[in-house]
């Protein structure tokens, strides 16, 4: 089994290809749960030759099986700031509350250094154009609330190119051991 340990979010792999490089489905190979394997191949899927899929490309219908998990994250200017705009049940249960419509400013106001942890994993995405697996214990500094995650973080574009909303679809575990959800 997993240790708990008291980390940061920290990168694990970059997984999407620049499009001068040859594409192919990636696998998540330390993450145990499904979600974001099928997260990821939708996304692929939706971008086609493009660098990134649009936000309606990952509708609903898409990301069917995967909402209760999903969060989408929109992009506020040159990615100075990111904002909750849809957040699905089950990140609302390991957050402890829904965040849903803050800023990672005002969560920073509500849990310090929560916020700014998520703002730097979105600015990851945003600058690289390009979606990360993020996985392991994190334990939230401000209110001591330990959570073992395995996340994907997606970037979106209407134009194909430029990043304005932010998909994330992760999945949790409250206890050493607990089956992930």
């Amino acid at each position: 089994g997993r240790t708990l340990q008291k980390t940061k979010i920290a990168a694990v792999q970059e997984l999407a290809e620049r499009t001068s490089r040859p594409r192919h489905a990636n696998t998540l190979p330390e993450n145990e749960n499904g979600r974001e394997q099928r997260a990821l191949a939708s996304w692929e899927n939706a971008r086609g030759a493009r660098s990134m899929p649009s936000r309606a490309d990952m509708s609903p219908r898409v990301m069917s099986g995967l909402l209760r998990n999903t969060v989408l994250v929109r992009v506020i200017g040159a990615g100075d700031e990111f904002e909750f705009r849809i957040v699905g049940d089950a990140i609302v249960l390991a957050q402890g509350s829904s965040l849903q419509g803050m800023t990672m400013a005002q969560i920073d106001l509500v849990l310090p250094g929560y916020g700014a942890t998520l703002h730097n994993a979105y600015l990851n995405t945003y600058r690289k154009r390009a979606p990360f697996a993020y996985s392991g214990w994190y334990v939230r500094e401000a209110d001591g609330r330990a959570m073992f995650h395995e996340s994907l973080v997606m970037p979106l574009g209407d134009d194909g190119e430029t990043v304005d909303h932010i998909l994330v679809v992760g999945v949790y575990a409250m206890q050493p051991g607990q089956t992930l959800r």
